[in-house]
């Protein structure tokens, strides 16, 4: 464990920092050994190759000379018979053979014996007498009776003695056997034409000595090319090195700045979630304020002495007493202003104030929601063309209202208005005269209630009004001072035998005792049938009726 850990410091500094230097110098001396190693094989096997070649092509040559020498030699003497040789038994033409062999020893050092095979692979002639009658049936001399040259390396080869003086003393070469065919033409060489091969054994311990000798030549050569390209590469490294420590250096620094940021960030949202608020901001101790870089002392500058306001996020600001309103103008043209250039120089100050500028645009779209979900209740509450409230909002208002009562034992009064005769005066008069009738009827009425009480449009030309804390007496004075007050708009109606609109009520009234036994489904139901009485009494009047000059204020 220790050596491993010894061989990651190797690479790696005290911190963990990646050491491009030392890996590179590692790797590299592995890989200069290695291509060493496998080039130096690879330069020695072709030099062998192409030496060995060279003494198979000479040993050929050699072959070929001895073959012209005796051919026709062998052809007067009458040697052959079919393709059979039959030298081994005539002295003189061995003799001959000799002198021939003898002579070509001679001239060819390199080559140690030579043995000539007849068709049947037997030895019939052979620089070494002991050799002769021998056979071989090889694949070598299988293959040079077929016309092919081929060869055997016997390495360390021990049979040649140093001398003829000294039988004992025998010494070791390497030996190439080399197989070639004897042509009895080699004017035509073809295989009809083989008598028989050669066997040439050729020393090429010189091969080896030379390579032996020069080799060592080569991976040096090698090992000084490589060395030249490692320092080389060692320079490149190095400033390589440079650059990539800095810019490690600059990435945990990015890297811490990111998780700072992330944090701030993480603990803003909770804040956020937590105080269910928009108005939460990140706050930076280094960033300049736009007052501050252009020294503004103008108090009329909204994001002046302010440390959660950015010119950027309002619609004008000041700048050494000049109105600079352009940069704010769309959130977009801050990025050409060079106090938010500024500000952004840092990455934290980049995503803080982005987040800022979030929440911002957040808390004014939050805003603007809650006025149009505001005007969008008054709408869905408001009948569009009274601007009275609809049946929906009456019926939210009226439970509301019966729980009170139910709560504080409070009575409250219902009354239900009708507009007399409006089918007849939407025929005489138009829908429009209609409507605007209507309009004046609810606008007349909204003058005659408590600011407490609430008019609703029932449906049609019907209206319903809520009285909270109102008993029956009240309730009746404020439903007489409504049919008066529409009498009196004198708005023509030549079908209602008065000549002008008016409109019938109908009033009822939930007790604080009946309060828990009466539901106020029950106090509309009796007010409508009020209603209904007072059309039937005649219309254009208050059910039940009621004198008004006896019901005082202390009744109330």
């Amino acid at each position: 464990m220790k050596d491993f850990l010894k061989f990651i410091k190797m690479y790696y500094g005290s911190e963990g920092d990646f050491n491009l230097r030392r890996y590179f110098s590692f790797y590299s001396l592995i890989i200069i050994v290695f291509l060493t190693v496998i080039l130096s094989s690879i330069v020695y096997w072709n030099q062998r190759n192409a030496l060995i070649q060279y003494s198979i092509s000479s040993a050929t040559v050699f072959a070929q000379q001895i073959n012209r020498s005796i051919s026709s030699k062998i052809i007067d003497s009458d040697l052959l018979e079919e393709k059979n040789l039959l030298i081994e038994d005539n002295t003189n033409f061995l003799l001959q053979l000799d002198m021939i062999s003898e002579s070509f020893l001679n001239e060819y050092g390199d080559v140690k014996k030579i043995k000539i095979f007849n068709h049947a692979g037997k030895v019939v002639y052979s620089s070494d007498p002991n050799d002769i009658g021998l056979m071989n049936t090889g694949r070598n001399i299988k293959k040079a009776l077929t016309g092919q040259t081929s060869t055997e390396l016997t390495r360390r080869y021990r049979e040649f003695q140093e001398d003829s003086s000294n039988k004992e003393k025998k010494y070791s070469i390497d030996i190439l056997e080399i197989y070639v065919p004897i042509y009895r033409d080699l004017n035509n060489p073809v295989k009809e034409e083989i008598i028989g091969a050669f066997e040439i054994y050729t020393d090429i311990s010189t091969v080896y000595q030379l390579i032996g000798k020069e080799f060592y030549k080569v991976p040096l050569l090698l090992l000084f090319s490589m060395g030249i390209l490692y320092l080389f590469l060692q320079v490149v490294i190095k400033k390589a090195s440079v650059i990539i420590n800095k810019k490690n250096a600059e990435i945990n620094l990015s890297a811490a700045e990111l998780k700072e940021a992330q944090q701030r960030i993480t603990s803003a949202i909770d804040r956020v979630i937590e105080d269910q608020s928009f108005h939460v901001r990140l706050q930076f101790d280094n960033l300049l304020k736009c007052w501050e870089v252009k020294n503004c002392t103008h108090i009329a500058c909204p994001s002046y002495k302010s440390e959660n306001l950015r010119c950027w996020q309002v619609s004008g600001t000041f700048c050494g007493g000049k109105v600079q309103g352009v940069f704010a103008n769309k959130y977009g043209d801050c990025r050409k202003c060079e106090i938010y250039q500024n500000a952004f120089k840092d990455r934290i100050n980049l995503i803080g104030e982005s987040f800022n500028n979030m929440m911002v645009l957040l808390e004014s779209k939050h805003m603007e929601l809650q006025k149009l979900n505001e005007r969008l209740n008054v709408l869905i509450d408001t009948d569009a063309l009274t601007e009275t409230g609809n049946r929906r909002s009456f019926q939210k208002r009226m439970e509301s209202i019966h729980l009170l009562s139910l709560r504080y034992n409070h009575p409250y009064s219902i009354i239900v208005c009708d507009v007399d005769y409006f089918k007849s005066f939407n025929d005489t008069y138009g829908h429009q005269k209609g409507d605007y009738a209507l309009v004046a009827a609810a606008n007349a009425m909204k003058t005659s209630v408590r600011r407490t009480d609430e008019i609703f449009r029932w449906g049609g030309e019907e209206f319903i009004i809520i009285l909270p804390q109102q008993n029956l007496f009240a309730a009746l004075k404020v439903a007489e001072n409504l049919r008066g007050t529409v009498e009196s708009l004198g708005i023509a109606h030549t079908v209602s035998p008065s000549k002008v609109l008016t409109i019938s009520v109908g009033v009822a009234c939930n007790i604080a005792d009946n309060v828990k036994y009466i539901s106020w489904e029950s106090v509309i139901k009796q007010a409508d049938d009020a209603l209904y009485k007072a059309k039937a009494a005649g219309k254009n009047c208050v059910y039940p009726p009621v004198n008004i000059s006896n019901i005082s204020d202390e009744t109330i």
